[in-house]
């Protein structure tokens, strides 16, 4: 509660708490898929719908500051590892995207 009450605080909508949350509920998607779903033929997830509400995450996060986002920082961070855990990194991506962004189902 603390969170959504902080992010409400800041004023800015592309990171308001009902953003927020609906982007971390898709990440959280993401993350949760297993390796083979997220190599399925036309997945927008891993590549697309995933990395995007990641950023959404980052910058909420970083608007935060260190102490107010730490709850929420917490649970990507799980969330991070899972998507790590099931994707390689892609050498045909843009090495100065962030890291999410340069990732791709096994």
């Amino acid at each position: 509660m603390a969170t959504s009450y902080a992010l409400d605080q800041l004023g800015y909508e592309r990171v308001s708490s009902p953003t927020v949350w609906r982007e971390l509920d898709l990440w959280l998607k993401v993350c949760a898929m297993s390796a083979a779903q997220l190599d399925g033929p036309s997945n927008d997830w891993p590549t697309l719908i995933g990395p995007a509400a990641r950023d959404v995450l980052e910058a909420a996060m970083n608007a935060l500051g260190r102490r107010k986002a730490a709850p929420l920082r917490a649970v990507v961070h799980r969330a991070d590892e899972q998507f790590i855990a099931k994707t390689l990194p892609n050498p045909h991506s843009d090495p100065t995207a962030p890291w999410w962004w340069r990732r791709a189902p096994e």
